[in-house]
């Protein structure tokens, strides 16, 4: 899930308006990015099945970054970083932040095959799997995306600047074009001579 993930860091902007809605994105793909460090430190890996011509799906290994209790810690710190490096007191900045980040794992578990740990590696591992239809994956994204950037207009107003209103648009646009690149892999896949 792509563009899915970032949809609900824009709709939970209405929750913060004083919050630069980059945090809130941040915090949304938070498991994404400590897998790349995880991964580049070989404590996570993916690999690349013998059907994934056919499926396009990844296997992966990953008991630091994406699993329920390593994203509930991971999402705490970074709530609390960001609530009292930006000066907010009280506890609604810290949550709201911790929430966005967790709720990768809750997108995650609609996507990836059964994959995602629950406590780590060798917990139960949870996932619907519904990469193995993607257009029917996808054809959920897209709905979140609208639903995000109206919630997102709606909170910055006609007061927001050009580069803020349509900014998020343009990077939203970029982001689904990226989720659906395997979809079109699929449809039209390049001959092998």
């Amino acid at each position: 899930m792509g563009i899915g993930h970032v949809a609900p860091a824009l709709g939970a902007s209405k929750a913060e308006p004083r919050l630069n809605v980059g945090w809130l994105v941040f915090a949304a793909v938070l498991s994404d990015f400590l897998l790349g460090i995880f991964a580049a430190f070989a404590l996570e890996h993916a690999t690349v099945p013998a059907d994934f011509a056919s499926r396009h799906y990844l296997l992966f290994t990953f008991p630091y970054s994406p699993g329920l209790l390593a994203l509930a810690v991971w999402s705490t710190i970074l709530g609390f970083l960001v609530s009292r490096a930006l000066g907010f007191r009280g506890q609604r900045m810290w949550i709201l932040v911790a929430l966005v980040a967790l709720s990768h794992f809750l997108r995650d578990g609609l996507v990836h095959v059964a994959g995602l740990p629950l406590i780590g590696e060798n917990s139960p591992k949870l996932g619907l799997g519904l990469w193995n239809h993607l257009p029917l994956e996808l054809s959920l994204e897209m709905p979140m995306a609208i639903f995000g950037i109206v919630i997102y207009w709606k909170v910055t107003g006609a007061s927001a600047s050009a580069f803020s209103r349509y900014g998020i648009a343009i990077f939203v646009i970029v982001m689904t074009g990226l989720t659906w690149t395997p979809l079109l892999q699929i449809l039209h896949p390049r001959r092998m001579n």
